[in-house]
């Protein structure tokens, strides 16, 4: 019984130490790697994964509490049917803002003067 009691506390404490690590997504994220002529964009991550709830909707491909890894398959140059990665997060952050009605859509919103 002893040992029953004892495999199941570590089940749950297994549990519960995977659930905090997906449930904490970083605070604050500055994608400065896409635009070289215009400044870095900087957001507030922990607000958007807040309102999105489903990190699939953003990361399509990525596991909830993997490294994001958007330039695996997003590159500077994508070939064949994938876009670019500046062409992947404008299309997905503007047309989520536009849809939503609110966040900036255009490129000083996003990108301030240097």
């Amino acid at each position: 019984m002893r040992k029953l009691a004892a495999w199941i506390a570590v089940a749950v404490a297994m549990v519960f130490f995977t659930g905090a690590v997906i449930a904490a997504p970083p605070d604050k994220i500055t994608i400065k790697e896409i635009q070289k002529t215009k400044a870095p964009v900087a957001y507030d991550h922990k607000a958007h994964a807040t309102k999105v709830k489903e990190c699939k909707e953003c990361h399509h491909k990525d596991a909830a509490g993997k490294e994001q890894g958007c330039g695996k398959c997003h590159g500077a140059k994508a070939e064949g049917k994938k876009v670019d990665l500046k062409e992947a997060f404008h299309t997905q952050c503007k047309a989520c803002h536009k849809k939503e009605g609110k966040g900036p859509q255009k490129c000083d919103e996003c990108h301030p003067k240097k």
